[in-house]
């Protein structure tokens, strides 16, 4: 593949050519038909930037797939660059200093956001000319499936909390009262968990996340949905135009672009791709905003908050009866390998109410699973011991009440001394983390420190965020609230509503990895000097493994938070086991 990109580059007078992972909606989770940067690299992760020169060529990808992508790329003639550690440039860093002057950089307009394409046109030389390369890419990559479209529902109101209508008057008070200075404007959104959101629809053209491919465009006096019309019930449509909004086919909307009437285009350079904004850039027409700050969807309504409780509540029961299942397959040495377990708690949770994962669930035994995105494959998944641990990260979408993500280390015999202080350390973050209160407002890299803080003190150190922000029956990554010693201009403070991940994990590479992971609803706590607080509250209620805990070394207060918890688990998921299910749930967890 790579010998087919170089050939156009070399027709095209093409020096370099950069392949992204992202869809023209700059989506984590892309469908097959844009799988451009797998199909050119053989890298199979969500994340990550291909560079390809005459006769080099690069890959840049987070600590998450480093172990996974030296396997995969090994042999294929593209040197792995691992993104976040030290001595390490970015990808754009790279090429702005390796490129000459003269020299041509193609990709896609439509895979890179503007934001991104400025911060590269502000790096490279004047005279380095930037074309799209989108048609070449299309052309290298051959016969790519097409483009998928399912049926676009409506999301009910007693699971929405407000109306399409009632969520489009807010938007136009947010832009006309911080960014348009008349009521001449048009604002585009082209990600589709914040069209999905404003309208309240849902879909089901990506895998995991209840989307269907859509753009927007609002102005002060009307909006309007691009979207696949014959997927697209007259129900839905009545539903759309009783909520003033006009329903246009999606291949319409480029063709549109072109011809916006208002004085002013306002979008999110972050969220929009390179080939929507440019041109109104170009003119002085555009205003650069922040979408989070006009769509709020991180701050779930009490509805929507209503919706996560229930979904999690399904949830536990089906992780619970897991965790008694795989304990009882070891007591037999009968677990067989991680790539039929993790189906086995796959159909548990079909089984159990969820309408689809919310991501590709992740059993990964032993050595595997310091591999932080490990994926088990069905003809290379390692076979299962009674010893050691399993770590196991999955979630559900549950159809409109909300969506999951937890992660569990279950020991499956008896558990070594080092193996229970790296798992009681990393409980110690994850419980210091749910037990804070913090001012209203807070960001999340000034609260990173108390799920880290352990971590660091016995010399690990964790590579990955400690929390993200999760969607409610949208995507199980929401990009607005985080937890991450890395400070972010774009994410949100923490308010009532914000729902975010709490998941500290110590990865030992080639022998053991442990994350344990719950999500957080904040709440208002109470007012100190006259600054509002807030709490978090855990939305998972599954138990973590007594066996595998030194409790010799967790504070007094932190063997409260644990039982606190525990008691949580008693008064809101007991009802809904059966009894036995009761009665060793009750064991498992009781110190």
């Amino acid at each position: 593949m790579l010998n087919g990109i170089r050939s156009l580059m070399s027709q095209n007078n093409i020096d370099w050519f950069v392949v992204f992972s992202e869809d023209p909606h700059l989506s984590e989770y892309t469908g097959e038909c844009d799988k451009y940067r797998e199909v050119l690299s053989h890298f199979t992760g969500s994340a990550g930037v291909l560079v390809a020169g005459g006769d080099e060529a690069y890959l840049w990808t987070d600590s998450r797939y480093y172990i996974q992508a030296e396997r995969e790329l090994s042999g294929s003639g593209i040197e792995l660059k691992k993104s976040g550690l030290s001595g390490v440039e970015s990808w754009d860093d790279f090429l702005s200093e390796h490129v000459w002057d003269g020299q041509v950089i193609a990709f896609d307009y439509m895979t890179i956001s503007y934001r991104d394409y400025k911060e590269l046109r502000r790096k490279i030389p004047e005279s380095v000319t930037i074309t799209d390369g989108g048609a070449l890419l299309a052309e290298a990559a051959g016969n790519m499936p097409k483009r998928n479209f399912c049926e676009i529902v409506a999301a009910p109101l007693k699971f929405t909390g407000r109306s399409a209508a009632e969520k489009l008057a807010a938007l136009r008070e947010h832009i006309e009262k911080s960014l348009a200075r008349d009521k001449s404007y048009t604002y585009i959104i082209s990600d589709l968990t914040s069209v999905m959101w404003l309208f309240n629809l849902r879909g089901s053209d990506i895998e995991y996340v209840p989307v269907a491919y859509s753009y927007a465009a609002v102005t002060a006096y009307s909006a309007t949905l691009y979207a696949s019309l014959k997927h697209m019930p007259q129900s839905v449509r009545s539903h759309l135009s009783d909520n003033g909004v006009l329903v246009k086919e999606y291949s319409l909307f480029y063709q549109e672009l072109c011809d916006i009437a208002t004085d002013v285009v306002i979008a999110d350079p972050y969220a929009n791709n390179c080939r929507i904004i440019a041109d109104y850039d170009e003119r002085g027409m555009f205003i650069p905003c922040n979408d989070p700050e006009l769509i709020r969807k991180s701050v779930k309504s009490p509805s929507e908050i209503e919706g996560m409780k229930s979904a999690h509540i399904k949830d536990a029961v089906t992780m619970i009866r897991f965790i008694k299942k795989v304990k009882e397959l070891a007591e037999k040495d009968n677990l067989g390998d991680e790539y039929t377990l993790g189906h086995m708690l796959d159909d548990m949770r079909l089984f159990g109410g969820c309408s689809s994962l919310s991501f590709d669930t992740i059993c990964a035994y032993g050595k595997n699973a310091a591999i932080v995105h490990y994926s088990a494959k069905k003809d290379t998944a390692a076979k299962i011991a009674p010893k050691g641990f399993l770590l196991v990260d999955s979630g559900g979408q549950y159809r409109f009440e909300g969506t999951t993500d937890i992660t569990r280390t279950i020991p499956l015999g008896d558990v070594t001394d080092e193996e229970k202080k790296i798992y009681t350390t990393v409980l110690q973050g994850n419980l210091r983390l749910m037990d804070m209160i913090f001012p209203e407002g807070c960001k999340g890299s000034l609260i990173d420190g108390a799920a880290e803080e352990p971590i660091w003190k016995i010399g690990e150190y964790c590579g990955h965020g400690i929390g993200h922000g999760v969607g409610s029956y949208l995507s199980v990554h929401e990009s607005e609230a985080r937890i991450s010693r890395n400070s972010n201009e774009r994410e949100v403070g923490f308010e009532p509503g914000v729902i975010v991940s709490d998941e500290p994990g110590i990865y030992l590479e080639n022998r053991f990895g442990v994350r344990l992971e719950n999500l957080l609803l904040t709440e208002r706590a109470d007012e100190r000097r006259g600054y509002k607080m807030c709490r978090f509250t855990p939305l998972t209620l599954v138990p973590f493994d007594r066996d595998a805990i030194d409790f010799s070394l967790m504070s007094d207060k932190e063997k409260a938070v644990l039982s606190h918890y525990n008691s949580m688990i008693e008064d809101v998921i007991f009802p809904y086991l059966e009894d036995d299910e009761r009665e060793w749930t009750a064991g498992y967890m009781k110190f």
